[in-house]
């Protein structure tokens, strides 16, 4: 009879207290909460739009599926694991966009280039050498034309 009273009281003690399942002592709730909550510097959408991407391009660039990003294109936030590769990718191509027009970048990235040995720049990026682009946007903003 003991036992039956004590599971009880931990029933109702435990009802009445928020679950805590997280590693910080946050509930299930607010951490869902915080994953669909947009981030506005990790606009998918915005990036697709403003250097003419498509969802290939974008894949291939975060190393996403192009299923996923388009879920990203209809409003699903990216995984905190896609969330840093989206912010590195649009500081490129924001830094890009400060030497040639915007809507011309998605293009560009699909065309051979001396710069890079006759790859694209698109395959430079998916190859993990951005530091080859970023040297390029370097030089053409110090006058260098490389």
């Amino acid at each position: 009879m003991k036992l039956g009273k004590k599971s009880g009281a931990n029933k109702s003690a435990a009802a009445g207290s928020p679950k805590k399942s997280g590693r910080n002592g946050t509930s299930h709730a607010s951490a869902s909460k915080l994953l669909t909550e947009p981030t506005e510097s990790c606009d998918v959408r915005r990036l697709s739009r403003t250097y003419n991407l498509s969802n290939e391009a974008v894949s291939r660039v975060t190393g996403a599926s192009p299923r996923t990003v388009s879920y990203w294109n209809a409003g699903t936030p990216p995984q905190r694991s896609s969330v840093q590769k989206i912010k590195e990718v649009t500081r490129l191509f924001d830094a890009l966009a400060g030497l040639v027009k915007a809507k011309a970048i998605g293009e560009w990235l699909q065309r051979p280039n001396r710069q890079f040995d006759g790859s694209t720049p698109l395959q430079v990026i998916e190859r993990g050498e951005t530091d080859r682009l970023w040297q390029m946007i370097w030089q053409l903003r110090e006058g260098n034309s490389g």
